[in-house]
């Protein structure tokens, strides 16, 4: 893995509920190797906040499958990156992103018919969307269940 960030575009940023956005980062075919990444795994995100450089690591929600790079990200009550991403933040921004990194996923074997169980909170389900979509893309044999809870069904 490469520590070097890499300054990349959004293509989009997503109000999905009134306290969390999804940011879908443009990552050019020049740099699409560099940010491949495996199920389960996070980006590190860094942006200039009132001249003060703030860092963040977030899971990926989208999956390797789809080509596309998405992290959510949930406002906190004083949070300065989630309140940037949440309040400033719009299709164009640029921000200096990592290659993705981390090892919370459990490698695909398509010919295995596994049963897989998931428990996530709120937030935590965000790389928990990005497994189980590859894995039953990736395993078709394979099953999975999830075990959900959130502050509101919204």
């Amino acid at each position: 893995m490469s520590e070097k960030f890499h300054t990349l575009l959004l293509k989009d940023v997503n109000k999905t509920t009134e306290d969390a956005v999804v940011l879908t980062f443009d990552v050019p075919e020049t740099l699409a190797s560099t940010y491949d990444f495996i199920h389960g795994q996070y980006l590190t995100v860094k942006a200039s906040i009132d001249g003060e450089d703030v860092q963040r690591a977030y899971s990926l929600c989208s999956s390797p499958i789809d080509k596309s790079w998405k992290v959510a990200v949930k406002k906190v009550p004083g949070g300065r990156f989630s309140t940037y991403a949440n309040e400033i933040l719009e299709p164009g921004h640029a921000l200096e992103v990592m290659p993705p990194d981390g090892r919370f996923y459990v490698n695909l074997e398509p010919d295995k018919q596994r049963n897989y169980i998931a428990f996530a909170g709120g937030s935590g389900i965000t790389p928990i969307l990005s497994i189980i979509k590859t894995h039953l893309a990736g395993e078709p044999g394979s099953t999975f269940k999830l075990f959900f809870t959130n502050k509101n069904s919204a």
